[in-house]
């Protein structure tokens, strides 16, 4: 970067930098100096324009990098303390509310209190929701997408989401009335609440704007539609606005982010300026050469002339592998052979529980690694439960807790008042049904069953509990009478099953899950710790950067996404991967799973735009 050590400016960040007044648009691609270039535009609208340092707003969209954005400006003021203004849209538009309409922190509600809020609302006669937890994340997303959108919930899709659009509606303005009627915000309100104050007051407005006379916005492709119409509310009459991103990492649509907004910049501001940022200070030519010819497919975009200033290095690697067992083996294998590279090497995943095998064999090879979101354990799905529940209670000791999970699943009509004790006594059971022939025969064969448990090993026992006692068929009237899929569900039992085949016990199986997640508890533990091997998902993953990458999984249904396959949503998984890809400096590598004849894999169309065949291991 221009300001590790390198004294020199290039022409894209000096035209920048120099830009007086007016709209800029600065298309700053991965690696290009973009912080080290707004810092400098800084201390130039100070230092050489004389502009009030009061006057200047300095937005991005983490505390994180407000906070580094505003460390690394103290460090090139030689301790001066200019008054320049840092924050994120939140912060900058709630202090707005709080100034002007004097809200507390006490208005904006918590996570948990939104929660029970929506549950309160769907237990409403007329929902027909239930309020389980994935069902109410689904539906605070929502919510939250048509607030930043700016849209009212009418105009939902009537095929999408989980309740009809009718019901969506009722819901989204019960949500609505009960936040203002109980003086709460959450997030989003702070940017509609801003939108509202400074259209209906214009006194209040015209304050901001003369305070705010330069703003200067970094990750301009991460906004959504109502904080931008609220940016150009505050940027008028002089529009002083300095943005810096690059359409080519916009990968957060789920929060309402759009690539068009920065696409449509300048048509929204005709005399504003461009300038590209072309020199990558980051990666190798390798690197940047094969980012470039995957993101060159998408066509809404800008096309850019990025040019490594690195030397020539390795070239980027495509591997394939039959399973994804020998996938995750052989990436762990090769990072246990550079131990001193674990801080810097990170795997790089589509979505979050795609990390989990990988955590797993990370666990057994003794290499530390971390996560920057946390991962529920796999071990802690339903399927799994109910199975560990199954082999625990034939194999160690029959206990209350085990039995109450699995008695009815599948239906076997056991009442729970038939066990009073801390362990079941089939004898007892059978003395509780005593009058109930058909009970007494089902509590039978339940009971033979589990003396057969006993003498299969851990896999042929998983087995027969799935296909021998009906657990399977459980599973799919379970996700029948949920309305979710089958296959799903099934697959977390088929990979429970998959994963005893190596223990021999119960008790080595269990000392293993409990090493597992003790290792998943300590690696989320410190989010922003660099000790170990990054495992991360490809949106966690922006804004980092790694000597070594890894790209496991780049499979049709992985990436892109089984749910992401419309034209729009496959340019977003595109992005995805190119961000992903970026985060590499010297060395980069791509695999995926060809699979077998009964289960094969498809490689992704993203990487056949790169390479016709990677070589199988």
């Amino acid at each position: 970067m221009p300001d590790s050590g390198k004294n020199s400016v290039n022409l894209g960040q000096m035209t920048a930098i120099k830009h007086e007044n007016g709209a800029l648009l600065v298309l700053a691609g991965p690696g290009s100096g973009k912080t080290y270039t707004i810092i400098q535009r800084i201390l130039h609208l100070i230092e050489k324009s004389n502009v009030d340092p009061a006057s200047i707003l300095v937005i991005t969209f983490t505390k994180a990098a407000a906070r580094e954005m505003k460390q690394r400006f103290r460090q090139k003021t030689a301790g001066r303390a200019w008054p320049v203004n840092f924050g994120t849209f939140h912060a900058v538009y709630y202090h707005i509310l709080k100034t002007s309409c004097h809200y507390r922190s006490g208005n904006i509600i918590s996570d948990y209190e939104k929660r029970e809020l929506l549950k309160t609302i769907l237990q409403r006669p007329g929902f027909t929701c239930t309020d389980e937890e994935e069902t109410i994340d689904s539906l605070l997303g929502e919510i939250s997408r048509f607030k930043n959108d700016g849209c009212p919930p009418e105009n939902r899709d009537p095929e999408c989401g989980l309740i009809s659009r009718e019901e969506f509606a009722r819901l989204y303005r019960s949500y609505d009335e009960a936040l203002r009627r109980e003086e709460k915000l959450d997030f989003d309100d702070m940017v509609l609440r801003c939108r509202d104050l400074l259209v209906s007051r214009p006194d209040v407005r015209k304050a901001w704007q003369q305070k705010f006379r330069y703003i200067l916005v970094d990750e301009f492709q991460d906004i959504n539609p109502m904080q931008y119409e609220v940016l150009r509310l505050l940027a008028q009459p002089e529009n002083n606005l300095f943005i810096v991103g690059d359409d080519d990492q916009s990968i957060y649509a789920f929060r309402g982010a759009r690539p068009e907004i920065m696409l449509g910049f300048r048509q929204d501001y005709p005399q504003a300026g461009i300038v590209e940022l072309t020199q990558n200070y980051r990666s190798t030519p390798e690197i940047v050469t094969a980012a470039g010819r995957l993101i060159a497919a998408n066509k809404s975009r800008f096309i850019k002339k990025a040019q490594a200033v690195s030397p020539s290095g390795e070239q980027v690697l495509y591997r394939g592998y039959s399973t994804r067992d020998e996938e995750n083996e052989s990436i762990a294998t090769e990072i246990a052979r550079f131990p001193e590279g674990f801080n810097e090497t990170a795997v790089i995943y589509r979505t979050n529980q795609d990390a989990a095998a990988m955590a797993e064999k990370l666990t057994e090879k003794g290499i530390p690694f971390r996560m920057k979101e946390k991962l529920k354990s796999p071990y802690r799905q339903m399927a799994a439960q109910d199975i560990l529940s199954y082999l625990s209670f034939a194999l160690e000791g029959r206990k209350r807790k085990d039995f109450y999970r699995i008695m009815n699943r599948p239906s076997r009509y056991i009442s729970r008042s038939a066990v009073n004790g801390e362990t079941v006594d089939f004898e007892e059971l059978f003395d509780f049904y005593s009058e109930k022939p058909y009970m007494r025969e089902i509590l039978r064969k339940f009971q033979m069953d589990l003396e057969r448990l006993k003498r299969m090993d851990l896999y042929a026992a998983v087995n027969y509990i799935r296909r021998g006692m009906g657990y399977d068929e459980y599973l799919v009237r379970t996700a029948s009478e949920k309305g979710t899929d089958k296959n799903e569900l099934l697959k977390e039992a088929e990979w429970f099953q998959k994963q005893v085949r190596q223990f021999r016990s119960l008790e080595q199986l269990k000392e293993h899950i409990a090493l597992y997640e003790k290792e998943l508890e300590k690696a989320g533990r410190d989010p922003d710790s660099r000790e170990g091997v990054s495992l991360l998902t490809m949106h966690a993953s922006k804004g980092l950067e790694f000597d070594t990458v890894y790209i496991p999984d780049c499979n049709e249904g992985i990436i892109p996404h089984r749910k992401s396959m419309k034209d729009e949503a496959v340019e977003e998984e595109r992005r995805m991967l190119y961000v992903a890809m970026t985060r590499a400096r010297k060395r980069l590598t791509l695999t995926y799973v060809a699979g077998t004849k009964e289960e094969p894999g498809f490689l992704s169309r993203f990487l056949t735009d790169l390479v016709r065949q990677p070589v199988l291991q």
